[in-house]
């Protein structure tokens, strides 16, 4: 079988490797740094140890704050682009969850990179490398770090369409179970879900192959043996880490076998209802995989090979797992939580028409007209 399998592995891996980020920044030839920082994780005691080290080592550092409130828009990159102009760096450093990486890496290919943001919306439209980028999540989940792709909402159309390429890959990427402690329960539940549907639906899609079911095998399996550390008062540290592993692999699996149904309609969602993106796919994962199965797809069994089942290795059993983990940690099983009624319904038929191409990777037929009015139904 053919294939083509993209990959960018250089990464730091170990936890307390972000308390030295200004010997990793000098190590590599970097003298001026700029720091894209999530708004939330700013405010944590991790960063003002770190951010008085930058301040010892670097003259005059430059720090933008990202919000993460909304989705990313080619607006508030416009902002932040035209913010990073005003001072001269050599590299960017993200700090954040995939809003954050997501406009690090962009901010620092258009400043190569002539012209508004939008014409480069697409796939391989940046013809120059961006200045150097490292990328540090504080989330474990969305894969940004890993992956080609910085993704944004168009206010215009409403449709969120990214910035992708070669050129869009971070030139380092840090994972440190310690960056991901601050943030707060549900934004990190949402993250590690979303880390999951990324290699559930990467695993099952028609494009998956055998490196990218090897990425979401072992994925899957650091996930799995730490996510519900996040409901633990005291912290594991090494699992939080593991979580950031799996995030990692999760995004190099989405991006080389690509999503499903739970992603395509997590994004509609997102972009017109403020559903937080992990959390929307998350609700209608495993819908999409009894669907599946139903239709005699039965891959999803392979996976009990690291949930140590002593019998019933069935795919049923995969799916049944990981709702119950679903349960304990929380994940909605309406749309009500997220003040989406029976009234919307009409709306969402009508804003998911665009998500058919996306929908057409599910490795059985799902289509918008029949079997997303027939499933949102469910959760309304």
């Amino acid at each position: 079988m053919y294939f083509n399998f993209l990959i960018n592995s250089n990464v730091i891996v170990g936890n307390g490797t972000f308390r030295n980020i200004h010997k990793i920044i000098k190590q590599y030839g970097y003298s001026y740094p700029l720091f894209l920082v999530a708004e939330g994780f700013a405010k944590s005691n991790l960063w003002k140890i770190v951010f008085k080290k930058i301040n010892d080592n670097f003259n005059k550092t430059k720090i933008i704050i990202i919000s993460a409130k909304t989705e990313p828009t080619y607006n508030s990159l416009r902002r932040n682009l035209a913010e990073a102009k005003k001072t001269y760096c050599d590299v960017i450093i993200g700090v954040g969850g995939g809003s954050c990486l997501d406009t690090a890496k962009a901010v620092a290919v258009l400043i190569k990179n002539k012209g508004d943001p939008v014409i480069y919306r697409g796939f391989n439209k940046i013809k120059k490398k961006g200045i150097p980028t490292i990328c540090v999540p504080t989330t474990a989940g969305t894969g940004s770090e890993a992956t080609y792709n910085a993704s944004f909402v168009d206010e215009k159309s409403n449709i969120k369409m990214g910035i992708n390429g070669n050129n869009m890959f971070s030139t380092l990427s840090i994972l440190d179970g310690e960056t991901i402690i601050s943030c707060p329960q549900f934004a990190a539940i949402g993250a590690a879900v979303d880390a999951l549907v990324h290699i559930i639906e990467g695993y099952s899609c028609k494009n998956s192959n055998e490196f990218s079911d090897m990425f979401a095998e072992i994925g899957f399996k650091y996930i799995l043996k730490s996510i519900m550390d996040l409901k633990n008062k005291k912290v594991d540290i090494n699992k939080r880490l593991n979580l950031l592993k799996g995030a990692y692999l999760a995004g190099i699996v989405s991006m080389n076998s690509g999503s499903g149904v739970a992603s395509a309609v997590s994004y509609p969602l997102s972009v017109y209802y403020g559903v937080p993106h992990g959390i929307g796919g998350g609700i209608f994962l495993l819908y999409v995989a009894k669907f599946n199965y139903s239709k005699k797809f039965d891959k999803y069994k392979y996976l009990t090979r690291y949930l140590k089942f002593k019998k019933n290795n069935t795919s049923l059993s995969v799916i049944n797992y990981l709702q119950n983990i679903f349960n304990k940690l929380g994940v909605p099983k309406k749309l009500n939580r997220f003040r989406i009624y029976k009234e919307d319904y009409n709306n969402l038929n009508k804003i998911m028409k665009t998500q058919q191409a996306t929908f057409d990777q599910n490795p059985t037929k799902f289509t918008v007209k029949k079997d997303f009015k027939k499933m949102i139904k469910n959760f309304l």
